[in-house]
């Protein structure tokens, strides 16, 4: 009787998460009618960035992976949009011809790039905000992940990718147009000439931004997450347990990429521009203080951290320009005093992510870990990343080794019985 009143009462808790979410979702969808135009728009960015720093969660607070990098996956899904925005700006004014955009002209370029034709239909270009991130996620990460690469090592590589990046395209500026990027770009036009207002925009970055968080939260509750949580905990454990630990990290970081990219495909026709600035470290390094700020593992802290610090940022402008040393002292505090940041204030019950992993990071023992299952679609993507990771680094013995499943291990452990 008491296990099953235990249950009905943590049935409950997703209730309560599904209440304080629609109250939220509502104020958010009521603020266009009662704020003005420029309130709207800070609060729509912010949302981005907030998704921004749940992809960031994924793959930091619910694998262990901490990344400069998703600033980079943030900027390459810009760039493919904004493409596809200038250069429908450039058709509709008959700029330059109608075929180039105008830094390009001022380079001397003739012709659109081959690279570059494709994104003036908006299907390609809503594609490759999605598949070029993900996909340089995915061939980054089958060379770390399967390499064994971890700890601060993977940090030091994305950051070293976060300045090559940076230095890259400011030096392509014929293609990127250089320090400045791409400016000017027009409104949000879909199929058929269709322009999407201001508010239409808000509400689908809102709409976005309340999908990935439901999303990952599913996710990360999942049997699936389960693993992840397990990986960052006992990594060791987890590969003797017959667990590809590299194809769940290159899955996870390659998903988490593909979501920067929508965010910041979304974040071009709303700021109407994007540019280097955010491949670089800096504003990686943004990135991990909205998680650090907000509570590692916890989804919802990055996002309502993102939020109050932009907002706070707005303020202080006013007053002054030291924001950064502002950041620097509140990140100082949260080390000190709030290990698990905002939401670690909050009553266990009102948290977003359970953090319970299959073995504590101390644990040394296995029993009940065998009973976890990921989920069965898993085993054939495990099976085709691991051997598109094999053609990568060129049939490492590192990936050579048959996939050891959790079938096969428990079916070991009994015959050694």
């Amino acid at each position: 009787m008491t296990e099953v009143m235990g249950r009905l009462r943590q049935s409950t808790v997703p209730v309560k998460l599904l209440a304080i979410g629609g109250i939220a979702f509502l104020i958010l969808a009521i603020l266009p009618f009662v704020a003005g135009e420029f309130q709207s728009n800070l609060m729509a960015k912010l949302l981005l960035f907030g998704v921004l720093g749940v992809s960031l969660d994924l793959v930091w607070g619910f694998t262990g992976i901490l990344s400069f990098a998703h600033g980079v996956f943030f900027t390459l899904g810009g760039y493919a949009m904004a493409y596809y925005l200038k250069l429908n700006l450039s058709a509709s004014a008959n700029t330059y011809g109608g075929t180039l955009p105008d830094f390009m002209v001022w380079n001397g370029l003739k012709e659109l790039p081959w690279f570059i034709a494709p994104l003036q239909f908006f299907p390609i270009a809503a594609i490759a905000m999605v598949a070029v991130p993900a996909a340089f996620a995915y061939i980054i990460g089958s060379f770390i992940f399967r390499s064994k690469v971890s700890g601060v090592y993977i940090t030091i590589i994305t950051l070293a990718i976060a300045s090559a990046l940076t230095t890259f395209f400011v030096s392509q500026q014929a293609y990127t147009g250089g320090t400045n990027g791409i400016t000017d770009v027009s409104r949000l036009t879909l199929f058929g000439g269709l322009v999407i207002p201001p508010t239409g925009l808000y509400f689908m970055i809102l709409i976005f931004a309340a999908f990935v968080l439901a999303g990952s939260y599913w996710l990360t509750q999942s049997n699936f997450g389960l693993i992840l949580r397990s990986i960052k905990e006992n990594e060791k454990r987890i590969s003797y347990l017959g667990y590809d630990v590299a194809s769940f990290k290159i899955f996870i970081w390659t998903l988490s990429a593909g979501i920067a990219g929508i965010a910041g495909g979304l974040f071009v026709p709303l700021n109407r521009f994007i540019s280097p600035v955010y491949l670089g470290v800096a504003f990686g390094t943004q990135v991990v203080i909205w998680v650090a700020v907000g509570g590692r593992g916890t989804l919802v802290g990055p996002l309502i951290a993102a939020i109050l610090l932009g907002q706070l940022q707005n303020s202080v402008d006013r007053i002054t320009q030291d924001w950064q040393l502002i950041v620097g002292i509140i990140l100082l505090v949260v080390v000190l005093f709030l290990p698990d940041g905002l939401m670690g204030l909050l009553p266990k019950q009102f948290k977003l992510a359970d953090q319970t992993a299959l073995v504590p990071a101390s644990s040394s023992t296995t029993s009940g870990f065998v009973q976890a299952r990921v989920f069965d679609w898993f085993t054939p993507l495990q099976q085709a990343l691991r051997f598109v990771g094999r053609s990568l680094t060129g049939g490492s013995k590192a990936t050579r080794t048959s996939v050891d499943t959790p079938a096969r291990a428990s079916k070991r452990r009994s015959k050694s019985k």
